[in-house]
């Protein structure tokens, strides 16, 4: 086969043209052109040959090409992370409207003393990094109260429990019981926040008492209510108690809430729970004597791991509560909202389907 049959060949194998070569070419530069992340191009002497439009709007200047990349102001103050087979990782840290902003650039060296450094804005990632670790430590935080609790409470039976009065040995038991319901608490708080986002939350509905649910979710509110002296009211109408609601996530829904109004307001103060009959539907309403919210943040308390300004230091939390009370809220048919007014304490109202309501309408 002679050179020339070899080349035809070889162009027939790889479907190459030069018009395919012209258009490969176009959209390159096309790309080059609309890439997110910032790309340059330096020569052997380390100075800008070419850069995209991303490179001058993530590094903030007006002229690259001819400049020295080295000497760019976030390039000369990054620090190195990572500098393996040719490729240099750096971060760089710039101030941004509330936290620092986070700039990583990868230099890869290329033939000839070339470099092609990609930069990329990660300022998000860093503070999604910065939320998870956050979050990790509170929940750490959160579970060593009630397992330390656990712990004591076990030293002392395993020291002294035959010798014990029985009294003591109740109220030891107490002690256990109101420290394994808040782990227990905490943990269903967080698996559900994982099923949530998954997709796979679930209820069961079916006829349910308000008063019931209420009263188990008072086993874990009450030590924390005792505590701060405060007192919960009940003011539930007649027909305010039957809905159709799955009662182990009703009783979920007060703990949550309940707990929430005990934990932001203050001592010696009143949590108020009351309930009454609108139009097929029983409204809920969970009250404190708290600080109130401040206005610009109430549309963001149902996000998850939300948590107030006003609170955040006061009382610790995961942010979790109220998203998943409106998910169980949503999941039965109702709905949820808040009102509060800074100063004048914040209620929290909730609809359930009224239970005798439905069942009259099916047998219509």
């Amino acid at each position: 086969m002679t050179d020339e049959s070899s080349a035809a060949e070889r162009r027939r194998f790889t479907g190459r043209r030069r018009e395919d070569a012209a258009l490969d070419q176009a959209a390159f530069a096309e790309a080059f052109v609309a890439l997110s992340d910032g790309i340059i191009l330096t020569d052997q002497e380390g100075v800008v040959m070419s850069a995209n439009p991303a490179a001058f709007m993530i590094l903030g200047e007006d002229a690259l090409v001819g400049n020295i990349f080295e000497e760019l102001l976030l390039v000369s103050g990054a620090t190195r992370i990572q500098d393996t087979d040719g490729h240099l990782v750096r971060r760089a840290w710039f101030p941004r409207e509330e936290r620092m902003g986070v700039l990583e650039m990868m230099s890869t060296s290329l033939p000839g003393g070339r470099v092609l450094h990609t930069v990329r804005d990660v300022t998000a990632q860093a503070e999604l990094l910065r939320l998870k670790e956050e979050f990790l430590m509170e929940v750490a935080h959160e579970l060593r109260t009630p397992i330390s609790g656990l712990i004591a409470s076990l030293d002392l039976v395993v020291d002294d429990a035959l010798n014990m009065p029985r009294n003591e040995l109740a109220l030891l038991a107490g002690a256990l019981r109101r420290s394994a319901l808040r782990l227990e608490h905490l943990v269903e708080n967080l698996m559900d926040a994982g099923s949530i986002e998954a997709g796979t939350f679930q209820v069961r509905a079916q006829t349910a008492s308000l008063k019931h649910s209420l009263s188990e979710a008072m086993a874990f509110i009450h030590p924390m209510l005792e505590s701060k002296g405060q007192e919960l009211v009940k003011a539930f109408d007649a027909d305010a108690d039957r809905v159709l609601a799955d009662e182990r996530r009703t009783t979920q829904v007060f703990a949550n809430l309940i707990s929430n109004a005990s934990k932001y307001a203050p001592e010696g103060t009143r949590v108020t729970v009351g309930a009454t009959s609108i139009e097929g539907y029983v409204r809920i309403t969970v009250a404190d004597e708290g600080p109130g919210i401040p206005l610009d943040e109430q549309n963001r308390l149902f996000q998850r791991f939300f948590r107030s300004r006003t609170v955040r230091e006061q009382a610790g939390g995961l942010g979790l509560g109220l998203s998943i009370c409106r998910a169980i809220v949503h999941a039965q048919g109702g709905d949820i909202s808040i009102e509060s007014t800074p100063g004048r304490g914040t209620s929290v109202h909730f609809t359930l389907p009224k239970a005798r309501h439905l069942a009259e309408e099916a047998e219509d």
